[in-house]
């Protein structure tokens, strides 16, 4: 991965993880970083189709502002309404 990729911003990180196991719930073991010293329980309908045991990933966490404002507008609107509902 280059230092391009791998580099943070303001809105999003990449990184290397590596699928340790996938367990019999179907939870996946995902050990993350290149010193693969934190891990992950992630449902394995979230891997690729064909992910196994050994695999390798590229992982991309970014934030999704668009979200949440969203959210904030909605909630703002659920308190205002709950407010005037008080009022009558």
């Amino acid at each position: 991965m280059s230092d391009e990729e791998s580099r943070k911003d303001a809105r999003s990180i990449r990184f290397r993880a590596v699928i340790d196991r996938i367990e019999e719930n179907d939870m996946a073991v995902v050990l993350l970083g290149d010193d693969e010293a934190a891990q992950l329980d992630v449902p394995k309908a979230f891997l690729p189709p064909d992910a196994t045991d050994g695999d390798h990933l590229s992982i991309t966490i970014k934030l999704d502002k668009e979200a949440r404002d969203a959210m904030a507008d909605k909630i703002r609107n659920l308190q205002e309404e709950l407010l005037n509902r008080g009022k009558s």
